[in-house]
């Protein structure tokens, strides 16, 4: 049986083409085909992700705001609680320094100046309590001066102080305290003074530093008596 080929020449050249190299085009077109689908997901994928870093930039812009609000808020808290404290410990500790002083300026005599008054009240960190010595709240010092020739009156001076029932008691209003609480004066210093030899700008006078303790502000700290080692067992 005889065939004739009845397509033009270009088509029957087509046809002649080998089945490998027809599938290595088709195979070429299907790699760009691929390539050009995945450089689109990728493309597609970076906008995705690079809006999630956007929303989660912004979203810790929101949250580092939140804790800064948060430690605002902690701060005056912190703030107000240490006003407080303090509110309470000036309330527990109220010390009647001017009915004190008003007081005291009526037993100085006439021929003793006061030339400096420091007053010093122990906080709570500063107790020791050492049993081999007497613990203080505090204290208050006294630097006299004294024209004459007499360094007893000072000795009469701290008398003076000592027997005046509205000075040397009741330093601190009782009433806002416990039972326990000490409001009193502990007691003087040892008495001490020098004698200044008069010099062309002033005469000559005695020096003395009187210092009152004060009695502490709180309670001192339950021991525990140990027990002995047949209870113990």
């Amino acid at each position: 049986m005889i065939r004739i080929n009845l397509l033009p020449a270009e088509l029957q050249r087509a046809a002649s083409t080998p089945r490998t190299v027809f599938y290595s085009v088709l195979g070429g077109v299907a790699a760009v085909a691929l390539g050009a689908i995945g450089i689109m997901w990728l493309w597609i994928a970076q906008g995705t992700m690079e809006a999630k870093a956007e929303t989660q930039t912004a979203l810790v812009s929101v949250l580092e705001e939140r804790a800064h609000e948060v430690d605002r808020i902690q701060s005056d808290i912190d703030y107000y609680r240490q006003r407080e404290e303090s509110i309470i410990q000036i309330k527990t500790r109220r010390i009647l320094w001017a009915p004190k002083l008003d007081q005291m300026l009526m037993l100085i005599p006439e021929d003793i100046w006061i030339t400096s008054l420091l007053v010093t009240v122990l906080d709570d960190g500063e107790y020791r309590w050492d049993p081999n010595s007497r613990q203080s709240g505090g204290r208050v010092v006294l630097d006299c001066v004294a024209l004459g020739n007499d360094p007893q009156v000072f000795t009469r001076f701290r008398k003076a102080l000592s027997e005046d029932q509205r000075f040397y008691a009741d330093l601190v209003d009782v009433s806002s305290m416990p039972d326990s609480f000490f409001g009193d004066f502990l007691g003087f210093t040892p008495l001490s003074w020098e004698k200044i030899e008069s010099t062309d700008e002033e005469p000559e006078h005695f020096r003395s530093s009187i210092g009152i303790d004060l009695k502490p502000l709180q309670d001192p700290p339950v021991v525990e008596t140990p027990k002995n080692s047949s209870e113990a067992k």
